[in-house]
């Protein structure tokens, strides 16, 4: 940090009226390192600022958390340029929500959960307003997700999603916009998008906020499974797969030949998975229990599988 924007931050710390929230989700690597020692000297400077390790399953990791609805993730070190927004962004979610701007009347549009994801470079002069018009956008409410990610501090991420210019925006892994972003344009595809090509995160958010049984009305809908629920129901986290497995019941009960549509993919996944998974995908086997159940179980129950998951698909057979 340079004595530029450690001034920049007194300064700004002596005219904040409320104090400002920073949740530090803890990673691995020099990215965290680098955000744990910004947060460090942030508080040394700001002391009234109030940071604090985010929960275990925060929705990015290493990142600072920040925003009224703690939905905006910095894979960034705020510094230089961006420091300004960052800092804006802070203030913005520390005033009380009645005095708070009012995000733009098209945001207000977005009914199904979305992930923006913004990939800047310290040294792109376009890149700020970028950032200043995405924090504006999260007021909105916590269904729009947003990550600002440095593509040189997470080069991986960068790497793995093609990015080759800053700014990059990209919507729930599928659409994305390069250089000068036409604001109006992102928010009528976030209003209009197809739930079948939901996200894994985006649909995550759904189920955590309790909202499986509209995830399945979705699917029914659509006459199809969203190809996320695949990649839910085998997660490593249980409780993510609880909320998956919850949708699986409405499916079942609702639309028993959607459900059926499960087993195969499942299937081919089940061997690389680890045994708590396999457990879980057990009973969710058991749970469709159509005509197909008993012979995707009697597979498990006779294969070489750890005996704890053998033992649950032959308990499920006796039931089916």
């Amino acid at each position: 940090m340079t004595s530029s924007d450690e001034q920049i931050i007194r300064e700004w710390a002596l005219q904040q009226t409320e104090p400002a929230k920073i949740l530090l989700a803890r990673g691995q690597g020099a990215a965290d390192e680098r955000l744990t020692a910004f947060c460090d000297r942030f508080k040394a400077l700001a002391p009234a600022t109030q940071i604090r390790n985010a929960p275990d399953e925060s929705f990015r990791s290493p990142a600072l958390i920040i925003g009224r609805h703690a939905n905006v993730a910095y894979q960034a070190v705020p510094e230089g340029k961006e420091l300004p927004p960052f800092l804006d962004a802070l203030k913005a979610a520390a005033v009380p929500a009645a005095a708070a701007t009012h995000s733009p009347a098209a945001a207000t549009r977005i009914d199904l959960p979305a992930e923006l994801t913004l990939y800047i470079a310290m040294q792109c002069p376009f890149c700020p307003q970028a950032v200043r018009q995405l924090s504006v956008l999260a007021e909105s409410g916590p269904r729009l997700r947003v990550v600002i990610v440095d593509g040189v501090l997470f080069d991986t991420e960068a790497k793995a999603h093609g990015i080759r210019s800053a700014p990059t925006l990209i919507l729930d892994n599928h659409l994305r916009w390069v250089g000068r972003i036409d604001w109006r344009e992102v928010m009528d595809q976030m209003a209009r998008r197809d739930p079948s090509r939901l996200s894994p995160a985006s649909l995550r958010q759904m189920l955590e906020a309790g909202e499986a049984a509209r995830a399945a009305g979705l699917m029914i809908e659509h006459d199809q499974i969203f190809p996320a629920l695949f990649d839910l129901l085998v997660h490593e986290r249980w409780s993510v797969r609880l909320g998956a497995m919850v949708t699986v019941e409405y499916l079942a009960d609702q639309a028993p030949h959607l459900a059926g549509q499960l087993f195969a993919p499942l299937w081919e996944r089940f061997g690389a998975l680890a045994e708590p998974v396999q457990g879980d995908i057990v009973h969710v086997f058991g749970q469709i229990g159509s005509e197909s159940a008993p012979e995707y179980l009697r597979r498990i129950a006779s294969g070489r599988f750890a005996e704890p998951v053998r033992q649950a698909a032959a308990e499920e057979l006796d039931e089916n």
